[in-house]
């Protein structure tokens, strides 16, 4: 009987069968989840940041909003990164993240002591 291939030459996407990696694909299955929800966190910080703009005499800060869609920016392109999906250049178009948000992006303010 031939040995099973090795686990990177495995069919992951599989959902059953001889080779199957239930772990593997769990883990694929929460990376793709823990995105989705990164994704859904920025998408949430700029519409608030639009909403702001859209509405005569808010109450927020603008610069917190700005601050806080760029923080979660970085850490859905570091996400993306670690797991290798390199090209990120496609994800301001995608979320529509203006400038004034990339220019902060990976820039931490200084908290007041």
């Amino acid at each position: 009987m031939p040995a099973d291939p090795p686990l990177a030459r495995r069919n992951v996407n599989a959902p059953s069968g001889k080779g199957f990696d239930a772990f593997g694909y769990e883990i694929m299955a929460e990376t793709a989840s823990a995105l989705g929800r990164i994704g859904r966190d920025l998408e949430e910080a700029l519409s608030a940041l639009r909403r702001h703009d859209a509405t005569p005499g808010s109450n927020r800060d603008r610069d917190e909003l700005v601050q806080e869609a760029a923080d979660r920016a970085w850490v859905l392109f570091i996400q993306r990164d670690y797991l290798g999906l390199k090209t990120d250049h496609h994800l301001r178009e995608a979320y529509d993240i203006p400038g004034e948000v990339m220019r902060r992006v990976g820039v931490f303010k200084k908290k007041a002591s």
